[in-house]
């Protein structure tokens, strides 16, 4: 028979043993933890986020102060015609967004992920036409003459002093929409982003009938524009009937009656009027503008 001893340290050798088993265990386990959770992609809050995550940010959170294109209005200054802007890296625009500049009144945005960041920065650029996103899907002279002729935009909107006035004026709207975002308006204009008025149809007591867009209105009278553009200020006595269509003014066949090619090209012909119109300011602002975006 083995003495007391010898039992004891058969077992603790056993028990040594068992231990650096279950070490190796975990230390293998633990290394294939590291190795899978770098092959696993990143979750949704860590990938990078798309130019119109970043168009969302800065309707939220910009335009209230550097205005809807960036160009400034009495409460911050242009953020995308300026040379001073334009001379700054990406890095250092993200930097201000993250730090702000409490001397110039702009607050900080640092709860904002380095994602958001970066595609905001993305659509930044986008504003000042300094990235890809900017490059034009068509021919944007084939599309003047559509815009001007076949689709017949022209006899509503206006585009660079031409065109009608009972829808709104285009000359500066492919200045900060990408070219899906704009195509999409002319294919789908019943969507709630891009819905026209619809027309109104009145007839007066005293026999006369008017129809056209309702621009203004309160509990007395009325201001109708119709379709040549001309403006009718009426007093509600004086009308008998009032027909409201809340269907769109713009036909919602565009889709089917031009081609991809002709929609790339007036989408085409908006985006770069659009680029135009952006740097068609006073280039004496740009001289003087020295203040901190």
């Amino acid at each position: 028979m083995r003495s007391k001893r010898e039992k004891i340290g058969a077992a603790g050798g056993r028990v040594d043993v068992a231990m650096s088993a279950a070490l190796l265990i975990a230390v293998s386990a633990y290394g294939l933890g590291v190795k899978e959770k770098a092959l696993r992609p990143a979750g949704p809050g860590q990938s990078e986020r798309s130019i119109a995550d970043g168009r969302q940010v800065f309707e939220n959170r910009c335009t209230g102060c550097h205005g809807i294109d960036g160009r400034g209005s009495q409460r911050a200054p242009d953020i995308a015609t300026s040379a001073k802007t334009l001379r700054r890296s990406d890095s250092e625009l993200a930097q201000i967004i993250n730090n702000g500049i409490p001397s110039a009144g702009m607050p900080s945005f640092s709860t904002l992920d380095a994602s958001t960041s970066r595609a905001l920065v993305k659509y930044l650029r986008f504003l000042q036409g300094r990235t890809g996103s900017t490059a034009l899907p068509g021919n944007a002279q084939n599309g003047k003459a559509i815009f001007f002729g076949g689709a017949r935009c022209s006899d509503c909107h206006m585009a660079a002093g031409a065109g009608g006035f009972i829808a709104s004026d285009l000359s500066s709207y492919g200045r900060s929409r990408p070219a899906a975002e704009i195509r999409e308006a002319i294919v789908k204009p019943g969507q709630p982003s891009t819905a026209y008025r619809g027309t109104v149809a009145i007839a007066t007591r005293a026999g006369h009938t008017l129809s056209g867009v309702l621009r203004n209105e309160d509990n007395f009278s009325l201001q109708l524009q119709s379709l040549d553009g001309t403006f009718h200020l009426l007093m509600k006595s004086e009308i008998a009937t009032i027909r409201r269509d809340s269907d769109s003014l713009m036909p919602a066949d565009y889709g089917s009656r031009l081609s991809v090619s002709e929609l790339n090209d007036l989408v085409s012909f908006l985006m770069n009027m659009g680029q135009q119109d952006k740097f068609s300011r006073d280039p004496k602002k740009d001289e003087s503008d020295e203040e901190e975006e």
